[in-house]
């Protein structure tokens, strides 16, 4: 599933750079607000927001004047805080985004994200813990949110991202029908570094 998954993103990517009026790209990072939805048996809660950040690179491309992709890879720190307890995870990320300028300033963008787990550990007070184990190797989720481009090439982008598959992979309860999913909020600050859209 993950190979068919990473295959269609990089036909998009070579698609969309084949026939692209106007490509640009850039680097991007800022503040993350991670936190997760906990559920089992009908009860559902979620912990406090994980204050991390998340830093990469961004690609552009324009088909028309008003519609384009951008595809973005991230590192992306998630997770969740109850009290003094923290999970903090690591994941690579790619969001391929539908992108729509509404004019020179403003665009709004959508799509999928694929993230790919890469380090998780638990923390109470100094103590921590690798709990990667417990993890599933990927998560997907669904990504939308707004940019504003000024004329000197910063940005700033604000973005909700909402996981759509359990990331939980360790024992649970016989009969117990446990879930656990990422959300996280985005703000982030970036810097064009070429092309003009």
């Amino acid at each position: 599933m993950k190979k068919v998954l990473y295959t269609f993103i990089f036909l998009i990517a070579l698609s969309a750079g084949v026939f692209a009026q106007g490509i640009s790209g850039g680097v991007k990072a800022g503040l993350n607000l991670a936190n997760q939805t906990l559920s089992g048996n009908g009860y559902t809660s979620s912990p406090s927001f994980l204050p991390g950040f998340h830093a990469g690179g961004y690609l552009t491309l324009m088909f028309t004047e008003h519609l384009g992709l951008q595809p973005e890879v991230l590192y992306s720190g998630q997770g969740a805080k109850n009290g003094t307890y923290k999970l903090k995870l690591g994941y690579a990320t790619v969001p391929i985004l539908v992108r729509f300028n509404v004019n020179s300033l403003l665009s709004f963008h959508a799509g999928p994200q694929i993230g790919v787990l890469m380090s998780a550990k638990s923390k109470t007070g100094s103590s921590s813990t690798d709990v990667k184990d417990s993890f599933k190797s990927s998560d997907v989720g669904i990504a939308f949110g707004g940019t504003v481009d000024l004329p000197m090439g910063l940005n700033f982008t604000l973005r909700f991202i909402k996981g759509l598959s359990n990331i939980y992979d360790g024992a649970s309860s016989p009969g117990y029908d446990y879930t656990q999913k990422n959300y996280n909020i985005q703000i982030a600050a970036g810097y064009k570094l070429f092309g003009k859209k």
